[in-house]
C-alpha cells in the first residue's frame, strides 16, 4: 500500500469500527459530571487487530526523528500500539502505570530499561493527564524523556506545548477528522453506523 493508502485503511478501520455514535435522542455520559458524550473513540476494538495497530506503527515510525530510542506506552491504552512500535524497531518497550503498582515489587514501570531516550505513546492525546503523569515518573527516576511522543489522534489541537514543555507531538489524525453525529454519519455513508456487539 501507498502511505495514502495507509491512512486511509487507518481512518476507515477507525471511523466504521473505532467509534460509538449515539442514535439520535441517545447520549453517553461523560467522564466530567454532568457533561455527556453524543460520539465516543473505543479504539481498542482497532488497536487489538494486528493488521491495523502495525499499519500505525509504521506510519508513526516514519516520522520519528530519530531510531535510537525506546518506546514508553502509557497503560494501558498505549501498550498495543507501543509493542507495534517496539517490534518495528527493534528495541525493547517500556510500559508506564498510571500508579505504583500496590504489591510486590511497587513498581511504576514494567519491561527493560536500555538508557535510551524514552518516546511515550499513547492511543488519544486528550487531556493530558496520562502524558503529565509518565513525564514525571520518569523524571523522577532519572530516566530520559525523548523530545516527542506519539499517538494515533490528537483530541485537542494545537495545545499540548502549553501542557508540557519542550515536547513536541507526533499524530495521525485529529478529533475533527472524526467528529460525524449519527445522523452525518449516515448522510456520508448512506448507512448506519454498525459498532457490532460489546459486553
Amino acid at each position: 500500500m501507498t502511505l495514502e493508502e495507509k491512512l486511509n485503511y487507518c481512518r476507515d478501520q477507525i471511523e466504521h469500527h473505532g467509534i460509538y455514535r449515539c442514535r439520535p435522542g441517545e447520549r453517553l455520559p461523560a467522564k466530567q459530571a454532568g457533561q455527556i458524550y453524543t460520539w465516543q473513540f473505543y479504539l481498542r476494538r482497532c488497536m487489538f487487530d494486528p493488521k491495523f495497530v502495525f499499519t500505525v506503527a509504521e506510519l508513526l515510525v516514519q516520522q520519528l526523528p530519530s531510531l535510537d530510542i525506546q518506546i514508553g506506552a502509557c497503560e494501558d491504552a498505549g501498550v498495543p500500539l507501543g509493542l507495534a512500535i517496539s517490534t518495528l524497531i527493534n528495541q525493547p518497550m517500556l510500559s508506564i502505570k498510571k500508579s505504583r503498582k500496590a504489591y510486590g515489587l511497587l513498581n511504576f514501570t514494567e519491561g527493560p530499561i536500555t538508557g535510551l531516550p524514552i518516546v511515550l505513546v499513547d492511543d488519544l492525546a486528550g487531556s493530558q493527564t496520562t502524558l503529565i503523569n509518565s513525564v514525571n515518573i520518569l523524571t523522577a527516576f532519572n530516566l530520559p524523556v525523548a523530545k516527542t511522543y506519539m499517538t494515533l489522534i490528537n483530541k485537542t489541537m494545537n495545545t499540548h506545548n502549553a501542557y508540557v514543555k519542550d515536547l513536541s507531538l507526533i499524530s495521525l489524525f485529529s478529533c475533527e477528522d472524526f467528529a460525524m453525529t449519527w445522523q452525518d454519519y449516515v448522510k456520508k455513508y448512506n448507512k448506519e453506523p454498525e459498532f457490532g456487539s460489546y459486553y
